[in-house]
Order: C-alpha cells, then sequence, then structure tokens
C-alpha cells in the first residue's frame, strides 16, 4: 500500500509513455496542420495547447506531486549564467552528432534541409526567440524533464531516468538529421536538473540553445542581404560527404576545447549544490520504496547511482510503437 500510494503522487512509466505515444501523434497530426497553416501561431499551439497544457493538467487532475514532478524550485542567478554557459558549450558536440547522421544520408541518398525561419529585422528576431526558444524550452521541458524524467527515474533510477528522457526527447523531433544531437542535450538537461533540482535549469539551457540558433539564422540572414556572404552559403554543408566531413572535423576539434569548459562550469555547479552529491553507500541500504519516495522529494544521495535497468517489457511496447512511427516519418520523407 505504501509503495502504491508513493508512485501515485509521480508520475508512471506507463503514464508517461502513453502520453508520450499521445503527444507524438498529436505533434505529427494537429501540429503539423497548425504549423503549415500559420508557423508562429501553430508553433504556439504545438507547444503550449498540444503538449504543455494537458500534461499539467492531468497532473493536478490526478494529484500529483507538482513539486516532486516538475521541480518548480527556484535557483540562484549565478547559476543561470553557469546554464547559458554551458548550453553554449555543448553546441559543437550537438553540432558533430547531428553531422554523423547527415554525413551518413548524404551517402545513401538526399538530405532533406529543414530551415528554421530566420529574422530580417530585430522585432522578428524578438518574435521568432519568444516563440521558437521560449515557447519550446518551457512546454517541451515540463513533457520531457518533468513528467518523463520523474516516471523513469522513480522507478529506474536517476542515470537510466537520465537516458531514458533523452532518448524519447530526441525521437520527439522525427528527423534523423536532428536526432543524436537532442538525444545528447536530452541526457544532459536531465543530469541539470537532477544536478540542481530545479527544471528551470533545462529551461534555461533548452532556451539558450535555441536561441543560439535563432540568432544565427538571423546573423546569417543579415551578412546574405548586405553581401557580406553569399545567399548559397547556408546550403553548402549539404553540398557533398567531403564537405560535411570537414565541418564535422571542425566541430569535433571545436567541441574537444569545449570540453574543458563544460567540465569547469558542471564542478562549479556541484560545489553550489552540495545536497546532491554523491554518498554511493547509503542507496544501497534504501528499500525500493524508499528510493522512490526520496526521489520524489529532490533528496536521493547519488546523481547517477550504477542501479541496473530493470524494465518489463510492458513498459517498453511504448517506445517501440515510437520507433515504429519514427520509421515510418522516414520511409515518407525519404523513401
Amino acid at each position: 500500500m505504501g509503495e502504491t500510494n508513493v508512485r501515485q503522487k509521480v508520475f508512471s512509466i506507463t503514464e508517461a509513455n502513453s502520453f508520450f505515444i499521445l503527444l507524438a501523434l498529436l505533434f505529427l497530426t494537429v501540429g503539423a496542420y497548425v504549423q503549415n497553416r500559420e508557423l508562429i501561431s501553430g508553433l504556439l499551439i504545438t507547444e503550449f495547447g498540444l503538449m504543455a497544457a494537458p500534461v499539467l493538467l492531468y497532473a493536478l487532475f490526478t494529484k500529483k506531486n507538482m513539486k516532486a514532478v516538475f521541480r518548480f524550485n527556484r535557483i540562484p542567478f549565478s547559476a543561470i549564467i553557469k546554464v547559458m554557459i554551458l548550453a553554449a558549450l555543448l553546441l559543437p558536440t550537438v553540432a558533430v552528432a547531428n553531422l554523423v547522421t547527415i554525413f551518413i544520408i548524404e551517402l545513401l541518398g538526399e538530405p532533406i534541409i529543414s530551415m528554421i525561419p530566420t529574422a530580417s529585422n530585430g522585432a522578428e528576431f524578438a518574435l521568432l526567440f519568444a516563440v521558437i526558444a521560449g515557447s519550446a524550452g518551457i512546454c517541451e521541458e515540463i513533457f520531457f524533464r518533468g513528467a518523463i524524467l520523474n516516471a523513469y527515474e522513480s522507478k529506474l533510477g536517476r542515470k537510466w531516468g537520465a537516458v531514458f528522457s533523452g532518448l524519447l526527447f530526441g525521437i520527439f523531433h522525427f528527423n534523423p538529421q536532428n536526432l543524436f544531437g537532442p538525444i545528447i542535450l536530452g541526457i544532459m538537461f536531465s543530469y541539470l536538473v537532477q544536478l540542481t533540482g530545479s527544471i528551470f535549469t533545462s529551461m534555461i539551457a533548452h532556451v539558450t540553445n535555441n536561441g543560439i540558433a535563432v540568432a544565427m539564422g538571423y546573423f546569417t540572414n543579415i551578412t546574405s542581404k548586405s553581401g557580406i556572404l553569399p545567399q548559397e552559403s547556408n546550403d553548402l554543408i549539404f553540398s557533398t560527404p567531403g564537405v560535411i566531413l570537414g565541418v564535422m572535423v571542425f566541430y569535433m576539434i571545436l567541441g574537444i576545447i569545449c570540453i574543458i569548459g563544460i567540465k569547469a562550469v558542471i564542478k562549479s555547479l556541484k560545489t553550489q549544490f552540495p545536497r546532491n552529491e554523491a554518498i554511493p553507500e547509503a542507496k544501497d541500504k534504501l528499500s525500493e520504496v524508499d528510493v522512490t519516495s526520496m526521489a520524489s522529494d529532490e533528496q536521493i544521495d547519488s546523481i547517477w547511482d550504477n542501479r541496473p535497468l530493470k524494465i518489463s517489457m510492458t513498459e517498453l511496447l511504448p517506445i517501440g510503437l515510437a520507433i515504429m512511427i519514427y520509421g515510418l516519418v522516414i520511409y515518407v520523407a525519404y523513401f
């Protein structure tokens, strides 16, 4: 009875997976329709109406522990700056991860260039930043670092919770050219939430990541129009496998350099949030009920424990279905 009551306060894997399948179907149908009709309003409808609102309303209706699930805990300004720096330092690694799939697709077929809308003036930039960076950073984190992460780490531990949160986050983009990058980001965003005890860190990191992409698009747009860069330079990276490989090597070198900064920022955050530092011996003495309860109360003693993966086929089934949907999207897009 005690374990059942604890689990009712947090999301179960079944609940999270069911939501994932439902939201994926809505994203590919209703979301695609409203975004094709009008991008800005369509994105807002997709993010707030299809993703964040249903999850929050369900959590309220089923009387989940909102503080435990979504971790709406304040963080100091210094931590915000560190998280923004960390998100920026992750960009070369994310670029390499995505270029790997683009390189493979270039060898096998023709890649699909999905361009982010770019701004041509300050007002458009502010609008696109608010919608593409802001709404996605808030709403997607509520689901993936709220419900999804809470469900998996409550059952499987923090390490596997972060892994599954990142995996499902990558799949949800339904774009093979943008798969491995989001998986890396999803795992890192999960780690930040677990380390700091606040979902606001992953929101800030997500907004920073998307915001840099919007800013780079704006910069490219205005420099192309001013003649500083040729208009065709936007498509150069997709021209040949050799060009992609060269760009990949460049980002790989840059990423290795950035790893030094990433380690330094994480070390600083660990010092700033010592309550979550590892005491591995203590976890072994806890029952499953105690571990679940502590996870929901943000008091687990270890960031990532070495708990083995124990998940049933029933709980994995929705993930398999999601991968099938992903494969169908790839087939329609490329074949």
